[in-house]
């Protein structure tokens, strides 16, 4: 006997397994470029060439499964035609998988800047990339948990942690700046350097993103509504905080 519709204002049957199943499906892209980011770093840090072909060589499968989850969505929206939460679950997994995509993308850029040389520099600037890493992998774990879970309350959490990120991105690029001030022929270790340093605040930035989206898919809140923007400044006007290469 066939089941009859929904009654209104409840959801088509199975559809909560559906939905389940999508966000399944960004949680194992998340994880893909997660490991992309943590081994991109891994070969980076330790000058290994394999390991750094190694991420390299994961990018098709990134882009498979990015190419997957638009598919699956794109079916679930034509198939169930959601609405309310399911419809907003449904968008947010489709935007997150585009930012899990990015970030596989910011580990395999990592990873090839790997030079096969041994590690080197300033070891205050290394300590501050290697908790760069730690950070940003916690909080794209915490973005994956929060969409996958439903858990409001963690993703907002993400953007307190962001500050702490732009804080010790700032930190790097002072003492960048400065080294490369006093050490001229070093330029190339410290650009590398540097690009790690703005590629892990990028993690950052689109694992806020991903939190955005599932606090959105719960509440229906943008992030105007519960989180006013900082007032930006530009990096150069920042003198109190010391990061003008002239001081």
């Amino acid at each position: 006997m066939s089941q009859g519709p929904a009654p209104p204002g409840e959801p088509p049957a199975g559809i909560d397994r559906e939905l389940e199943k999508l966000r399944a499906s960004a949680v194992g892209l998340g994880q893909w470029s997660l490991g992309m980011v943590h081994d991109g770093w891994d070969a980076f840090d330790r000058g290994d060439l394999a390991l750094a072909q190694a991420v390299l060589d994961r990018d098709d499968r990134l882009d498979q499964l990015d190419q997957e989850i638009e598919h699956e969505t794109v079916a679930f929206l034509v198939t169930r035609r959601p609405a309310a939460v399911a419809l907003r679950t449904t968008v947010a997994v489709l935007k997150a998988s585009t930012h899990l995509d990015r970030i596989g993308r910011l580990g395999f850029d990592i990873a090839r800047m790997t030079t096969g040389g041994p590690p080197g520099g300033n070891p205050e600037v290394r300590a501050l990339l290697q908790s760069m890493d730690r950070l940003a992998e916690s909080m794209v774990q915490d973005s994956l948990e929060s969409l996958a879970q439903g858990h409001s309350e963690l993703a907002r959490g993400l953007f307190v942690r962001d500050d702490q990120m732009d804080q010790m991105h700032r930190q790097t690029m002072r003492l960048i700046v400065r080294e490369l001030e006093h050490d001229p022929p070093s330029a190339p270790r410290l650009s590398s350097e540097l690009m790690a340093a703005r590629h892990f605040e990028r993690i950052a930035d689109n694992a806020c993103k991903i939190g955005e989206k599932t606090i959105y898919a719960i509440t229906g809140q943008r992030r105007s509504e519960y989180l006013p923007r900082h007032p930006y400044t530009p990096y150069a006007l920042e003198r109190r905080d010391g990061f003008s290469p002239h001081r």
